[in-house]
């Protein structure tokens, strides 16, 4: 289950082995889908992952294809993972009172704070990675079962910004995405000094 959705620079809580992402397991028909995105790792690692991720039935029809940069059905991408548009249930059909427990213990606001849980849960994935980035040089992409992209993202942390925050223990949050376009050869020398600073030593 997704867990904080709005805390941006929270930890996945993907285990390292998942290889499968949905958060209601064989409670709907879905379609595999490919997030293909770059983490970085407590030591300064780039790291290159492939997830399969399902999301319902119907989405693939309803989303167009796109081209990197674009955000097709992608709302956003955070250091945990990312969330397509809400939406997109909607475009489809998909009825979220299907997979409300009525837990009142855990949801004393009722059915409405239940729904907004269970659309959060069917459109938000946390995926494996210490630090999920996604920028012009490493973009996120999302591709359906069909192999088209229909989503993208490139406006969250570059590999600089995630170094950064890593190095800084958090105090330094920034993504330094306007240096990478403007000048490539200081964007590289930091991503070399920040990479010694981290290297042996293990950050959260």
């Amino acid at each position: 289950m997704v867990r904080d959705a709005g805390n941006i620079l929270r930890r996945s809580s993907a285990a390292p082995d998942t290889q499968v992402v949905n958060n209601y397991p064989d409670c709907y028909p879905t379609e595999d889908w490919q997030a293909r995105y770059w983490t970085v790792t407590a030591e300064g690692d780039l790291q290159e992952r492939v997830m399969t991720v399902q999301l319902p039935r119907g989405c693939a029809a309803a989303c167009l294809e796109v081209k990197v940069g674009q955000n097709g059905c992608v709302h956003r991408v955070r250091r945990w993972g990312f969330a397509c548009y809400v939406s997109l249930l909607e475009e489809i059909g998909f009825d979220p009172a299907q997979l409300l427990p009525h837990d009142r213990e855990r949801f004393p606001g009722g059915d409405d704070q239940e729904l907004l849980q269970v659309v959060i849960g069917v459109t938000h994935f946390d995926l494996p990675g210490h630090f999920i980035i996604a920028s012009q040089e490493h973009p996120f992409l999302l591709f359906d079962c069909g192999g088209a992209l229909k989503g993208s993202y490139t406006r969250w942390y570059t590999y600089l910004g995630a170094l950064a925050y890593l190095a800084s223990d958090g105090r330094v949050k920034a993504g330094f995405q306007r240096l990478w376009g403007e000048n490539e050869g200081l964007y590289r020398e930091a991503v070399g000094f920040l990479r010694g600073a981290l290297r042996g030593e293990e950050r959260e």
